[in-house]
């Protein structure tokens, strides 16, 4: 009895520990998104390409590191890419380089890099597509999140 007191006390207390670290602005800060790319194949909807972003909101005016994933789902013979969608504080918006796998089908690469915009950076997206050469196929965007810092 005694010791499943003790047990369940020193549960509580890391519960207790671990809600300020999960609300800490550290955690507000990052970002992570994804969105797949939906062709029809066949007739039906299939997945042939899936684009993922993660990044940490540095600034109002930068995403520091910021990764982009862009992985290949189907074997079609075309190249995949991925890149980062920004909105600007006055609601402009930049489409950033696109950068582009060529590996095949079941295979990925990422980029690890940082984004910097002296018009600053309020929410970030990723976009993710399928091309013919540089040709854009199909695309798919992710829902657009706020920087918090903001």
């Amino acid at each position: 009895m005694r010791r499943r007191f003790a047990v369940t006390l020193a549960a509580g207390a890391l519960a207790v520990l671990a809600v300020p670290l999960a609300a800490s602005p550290a955690a507000a800060s990052e970002y992570n998104n994804w969105c797949p790319v939906v062709q029809l194949k066949g007739g039906a909807p299939t997945q042939t390409a899936y684009a993922h972003i993660e990044g940490d909101w540095a600034t109002k005016y930068k995403l520091d590191p910021v990764v982009l994933l862009a992985r290949d789902t189907y074997a079609d013979g075309h190249n995949v890419g991925v890149r980062l969608i920004t909105w600007q504080a006055d609601g402009d918006v930049k489409y950033w380089s696109w950068h582009h796998y060529y590996g095949g089908d079941n295979g990925q690469d990422f980029w690890k890099s940082t984004a910097s915009d002296t018009q600053g950076i309020k929410a970030a997206a990723v976009q993710g597509g399928v091309f013919e050469g540089s040709d854009l196929l199909a695309s798919c965007v992710s829902s657009k999140m706020a920087n918090p810092i903001w």
